[in-house]
């Protein structure tokens, strides 16, 4: 059985959180000093994981839609058999198919 997409992102959020979690943790394991942990939070490693998660995930999709909107538009007005077929197969739709109902 195939994850769906959204299965995948949100699935890698939570193993990125989880990281972060568990770096922040070893962290306070070895030097037993949350005050530290707290000021320079920004500036640790363990943030690297909310990063990705924030640029790959979130960011990324926002510019993906965007471009695929704007691919829309141009299918519409140049190739309107295309947009339509593409509309049809519309790859935020995991119900989408091409056959016409």
């Amino acid at each position: 059985m195939k994850k769906s997409n959204l299965t995948q992102r949100v699935l890698l959020g939570l193993l990125l959180i989880l990281l972060s979690v568990f770096f922040y943790s070893l962290h306070f394991v070895i030097f037993r000093d949350s005050h530290h942990i707290f000021i320079y939070l920004l500036g640790d490693i363990a943030f690297v994981f909310i990063e990705v998660l924030l640029v790959t995930l979130i960011i990324h999709h926002l510019l993906l839609v965007r471009e695929w909107l704007s691919h829309m538009e141009h299918l519409k007005v140049d190739y309107p058999y295309l947009f339509s077929l593409a509309v049809r197969t519309n790859p935020f739709d995991p119900n989408a198919s091409a056959e016409v109902e």
